[in-house]
């Protein structure tokens, strides 16, 4: 002990203070030793230090998702008198609802929308901004390198004001390279809360856009029952005319043989006139659901080939009594608010961390010389530590009021969320209602037409036989075909019901597997929708690409990456897509070019990762379409394209960062896409 208060490293008033400072040169076996010394007990501090300080982390470990009390089914008489429920085996595919209709030309223009619809692009590009915002935030809990380079003249060398009045001017000029590394530790987790929060906003997106793909498959079904309607309506209105102007001629020959007046005519005239003025009127309406559909499907109008059929070319799916209330924390939108809320929830921790002092460590090492010839010399080397430990004296409140504004935030999406979520539960409700009110104020129109109908029938023949004035048989044919295009238009807002059930249920978006994190969050409901009665749904093994994705088998030549012909060339197709949106492009560009994508192959890119947990159904594809062997081959093929409004640019075939995840040739080796009309039979496996 007397030697080390010789040394100076401790004294009697001291005690164990570290002065920290080498002794004279040749002691202790020399300097060199003791800064040895000296930076073992500086480093040692610095761990206890950290150690103690990230004892009082303020940073909660789960964040939970709140429990919001609901009922355990709806109530819904939609049994019919006499009828016995029978269970459904397995789970009905919500997310391919509309298939129920059982209408290819349907499915295709969903595939169109969701391949197209520029709000779903926009809404998947959102998705990558927040995907590169969490990589960001993921990559601020690390520590910094950066290699400075740096050149200093200074003239006079002593700085402004040194030189003294007559002296010699002198300069000085500095040289210096080196590694600096700068870390700040997330003593209070207020790094780690960046993070999950930054997590919880790319959920966030993800939910949006699956928002965006259950609003726009809905809209595309509600516009295309709507074009169906107004087909059948037009029909009605042709027969209207038809029958009306029958009667007109045959009124014009019994004016002629004196059985009928001028007025009875020139009234059946005004019937027909009436009749033909409805006619315009529908179309225009049509018109206007046609744009509509065009809209949605991101195409041009003279693009988009509808039918002529009616109604009776879509089946009703059979809806099972009691459906379980949970169905709703599967809803998209109501999956966004709750990634939201926790967002917010990883926020308060943030802004609470922000008020402790900052841990923020540098250090540096290089070479630093007045001489460039001795830049890299042994002796030129230097090193540098910094520990900036600092803490906030005054700030008029401003860090507290922080913490006050993010706890508004989350108590504001909290109510957000129960809102929402009552407000789907409203709607699924007000759905089921109008299911059971819809089916039987069809049925009882369906009896009024057939009534009407008998009374025109035998109105005609009693009027051609002169049991009755014309004015009666003209009142019963203008009821009959009235009830006819009221029957049409109570049919369409019965399958729209059915249309508002599904969307009501997150119906349209894909399967997203539980917010990530500790922390209590809502099991997620598989119950069926269905009724046993009700036809199944295999979608895996009915509608193409069967297969294509390289997850458990050898990648294409190459790795399963571009490159490995120089002379080939893809046509890259615009937008970042999801999985389901690639299968979607397959089919779209299958139905519209089939000759010209025939012997072709789509390609699946993934150019950056996802920092969900989900795998491959969390991940976001750019594609192409292989393969050309010249540019100009692949300039035509990508101007066919553009002629039918959907967007390309032709790339070389050498891009080694970009993996190639699946591979969907065209046509498909294992079946064919149904024939437009009907769809394929539900019932082959």
């Amino acid at each position: 002990m007397g030697r080390l208060r010789t040394m100076g490293i401790l004294t009697q008033e001291q005690g164990l203070t570290p002065l920290l400072r080498c002794p004279p040169t040749g002691f202790m076996a020399g300097g060199r030793r003791c800064a040895r010394f000296s930076w073992a007990l500086r480093a040692t501090l610095l761990v206890l230090v950290v150690a103690l300080l990230s004892g009082c982390a303020i940073k909660r470990p789960r964040y939970d998702t709140p429990d919001i009390p609901l009922t355990d089914a709806y109530e819904n008489p939609l049994l019919r008198d006499g009828e016995v429920w029978e269970p459904t085996p397995g789970e009905a595919a919500l997310a391919y609802w509309w298939r129920l209709l059982d209408n290819e030309d349907l499915n295709r223009l969903i595939d169109r929308a969701i391949a197209n619809d520029p709000d779903l692009r926009i809404a998947s590009q959102r998705v990558m901004q927040a995907l590169a915002r969490a990589s960001q935030a993921e990559g601020g809990r690390l520590p910094e390198v950066s290699a400075p380079a740096r050149y200093e003249y200074e003239s006079p060398d002593g700085g402004a004001g040194s030189r003294a009045r007559g002296e010699d001017l002198v300069t000085r000029e500095t040289y210096q390279a080196g590694l600096r590394a700068d870390w700040r530790v997330d003593l209070w987790g207020e790094l780690k809360s960046l993070s999950e929060s930054a997590d919880y906003d790319l959920w966030r997106a993800v939910f949006d856009y699956d928002e965006r793909v259950r609003q726009l498959t809905s809209d595309v079904t509600r516009a295309f029952i709507d074009y169906l309607v107004l087909n059948d309506r037009m029909r009605v209105a042709f027969d209207t005319e038809k029958v009306l102007g029958q009667m007109l001629n045959g009124m014009a020959k019994r004016l002629e043989s004196g059985d009928a007046t001028l007025i009875d005519v020139e009234k059946q005239r005004t019937a027909v006139k009436g009749s033909q003025a409805d006619k315009p009127a529908i179309a225009l309406e049509r018109e206007r659901v046609r744009n509509r559909i065009v809209v949605l499907v991101g195409a041009m109008s003279d693009s988009v080939k509808l039918p002529i059929y009616g109604l009776d070319m879509l089946d009703k799916p059979r809806v099972k009594p009691g459906i379980p209330a949970a169905l709703l924390l599967q809803r998209p939108d109501v999956r966004a608010v709750e990634a939201g809320l926790l967002a917010a929830d990883a926020d308060i921790d943030v802004a609470r961390a922000r008020i402790l002092p900052p841990l923020d460590l540098t250090g540096e090492i290089g070479y630093g010389s007045e001489f460039i010839e001795e830049i890299f010399m042994p002796h030129t080397l230097f090193t540098r530590f910094i520990a900036n430990l600092s803490a906030t004296v005054f700030d008029a409140g401003r860090r507290k009021r922080e913490v006050d504004y993010s706890r508004a935030v989350y108590e504001e999406l909290l109510e957000t969320y129960v809102k929402v979520l009552y407000g789907a539960s409203i709607e699924v409700e007000g759905a089921l209602a109008s299911i059971e009110k819809t089916e039987k104020r069809l049925g009882l129109q369906r009896e009024a037409t057939k009534a009407a109908r008998s009374a025109w029938t035998n109105s005609q023949e009693a009027y051609l036989a002169g049991g009755i004035d014309y004015l009666t048989w003209l009142d019963t044919a203008r009821t009959y075909h009235r009830y006819m295009d009221d029957l049409y238009i109570f049919n369409g807002d019965n399958y729209r019901s059915y249309v508002d059930l599904f969307a009501s249920l997150g119906g349209g978006a894909p399967r997203r597997a539980p917010l990530p994190g500790d922390g209590d969050r809502p099991k997620l409901e598989l119950a069926s929708v269905l009724s046993g009665k009700a036809p199944p749904l295999t979608i895996t093994t009915k509608w193409p690409p069967s297969d294509g994705w390289y997850e458990n088998k050898p990648p294409r030549k190459g790795g399963g990456r571009l490159g490995e012909d120089p002379n080939e060339w893809l046509v890259s197709l615009s937008g970042i897509h999801a999985r389901e949106g690639l299968e979607a492009t397959w089919r779209d560009l299958m139905n519209r070019f089939p000759e010209l994508v025939d012997g072709h192959a789509l390609l699946a890119l993934q150019p950056i990762p996802t920092v969900a947990p989900e795998g491959r159904a969390a991940t976001w594809y750019k594609l192409a379409v292989e393969v050309f062997t010249t540019k100009q081959e692949a300039r035509d093929w990508c101007s066919a394209l553009r002629k039918q409004q959907t967007r390309c640019d032709v790339i070389e075939n050498e891009q080694p960062e970009t993996a190639v995840a699946g591979r969907f040739p065209w046509p498909d080796p294992l079946r064919e896409l149904p024939a437009a009309g009907k769809g394929p039979d539900l019932n082959v496996k």
